[in-house]
């Protein structure tokens, strides 16, 4: 175990705040995650699971052991899932695995399943956590299990679709075992036979655009990361951690109040009685975009996410992420609730 002091977590973090923490360890194996567990323990010190920080919120420096799991491996089980559909196979993922390139390698295996959740910032072992989406696809969907090690007793679990408790772009990880847990691999069912996940404006015209009426899993993931690199900021460029703000859920009242003065608001509805509603809509109507405080930004490029300029502390970010909340209640009776997680 490489154990690091005084560490700075610039890099480790897609907004690029200056934070440090008071020890680092990339942990590569099972025993050196248990090895850094023990020391946590043993200096009674608090643990912060870290993947790529593409879904952090750092308020300041982490006075305790970062632990980076960066366990690799895609494993393809050659016995079949039980499914009503045909083809499907389980593949393990170690949590050191870059999400992208997961889902690349795995089409370029023969697999799909995860096409539309292409460009998805971070590793593998934070997907389960988050419950990542896009375009109608989420990973609960394909998702059977995942193996852990509890950092409060160094105890190995696993944990089943029902044990992670998933909810939109949540997980049990994210609520009651939030920060105990170390993620080394997950186990998800990936299909040989392909059926499209469409239906979303954006990626049907990104299809239509090209020709392409029958897509293939490749031609999804393709046209996903042609929209997500035109509308969303590069995270190499100007840090951020993308979706800022989950989009709300409204009831069918509240959606018919906001209709009445914004004719124009766009939505999908859930069930008979409540309607999502895109979070970055309500921003920049709310007349939020390139709004700033300090060093942190309203992306003029998409009002869903807050960018650093360059210096930005976390007190900037957070000041502006309170303001939006407030626009946003004042002038459509709506709370927003945050995507990434605060540290």
């Amino acid at each position: 175990m490489l154990l690091q002091e005084n560490y700075s977590l610039r890099k480790h973090n897609t907004l690029g705040l200056d934070v440090r923490a008071r020890y680092l360890v990339a942990a590569r194996n099972k025993n050196q995650l248990a090895e850094a567990i023990a020391f946590a323990r043993e200096k009674s010190i608090k643990v912060l699971l870290l993947g790529g920080g593409s879904n952090i919120v750092f308020t300041g420096d982490f006075d305790g052991l970062v632990l980076m799991p960066d366990i690799r491996g895609v494993d393809v089980s050659a016995v079949d899932v039980k499914s009503a559909h045909p083809g499907v196979r389980q593949v393990v993922i170690g949590a050191g695995e870059n999400w992208h390139g997961l889902v690349r390698r795995t089409l370029e295996m023969g697999f799909s399943g995860l096409e539309n959740l292409s460009m998805i910032p971070g590793l593998s072992g934070a997907a389960p956590i988050q419950n990542i989406g896009a375009y109608g696809q989420e990973l609960e969907k394909v998702f059977i299990q995942l193996e852990a090690i509890d950092t409060t007793t160094g105890e190995e679990l696993i944990f089943d679709h029902a044990g992670c408790e998933f909810g939109y772009r949540q997980s049990i990880f994210k609520t009651t075992l939030r920060d105990r847990f170390v993620i080394m691999r997950i186990t998800l069912a990936l299909s040989t036979e392909f059926s499209p996940i469409l239906g979303y404006r954006d990626l049907d015209e990104e299809l239509d655009s090209r020709n392409i009426t029958a897509p293939s899993a490749v031609h999804v993931s393709d046209a996903v990361m042609a929209i997500r690199s035109r509308k969303l900021p590069d995270p190499a460029v100007l840090g951020n951690v993308g979706s800022f703000f989950k989009n709300p859920n409204v009831s069918l009242a509240h959606f018919e109040h906001i209709k009445k003065t914004h004719s124009s608001v766009p939505s999908r509805q859930q069930d008979d009685s409540h309607f999502k509603i895109p979070a970055a809509w309500l921003i920049e109507e709310a007349g939020l975009k390139g709004v700033s405080v300090g060093d942190a930004m309203v992306s003029e490029q998409h009002a869903l996410v807050i960018v650093n300029q360059g210096e930005a502390s976390p007190e900037d970010i957070l000041a502006l992420a309170k303001e939006i909340e407030h626009q946003i209640h004042d002038q459509f009776g709506i709370s927003l609730d945050m995507e990434p997680v605060l540290y």
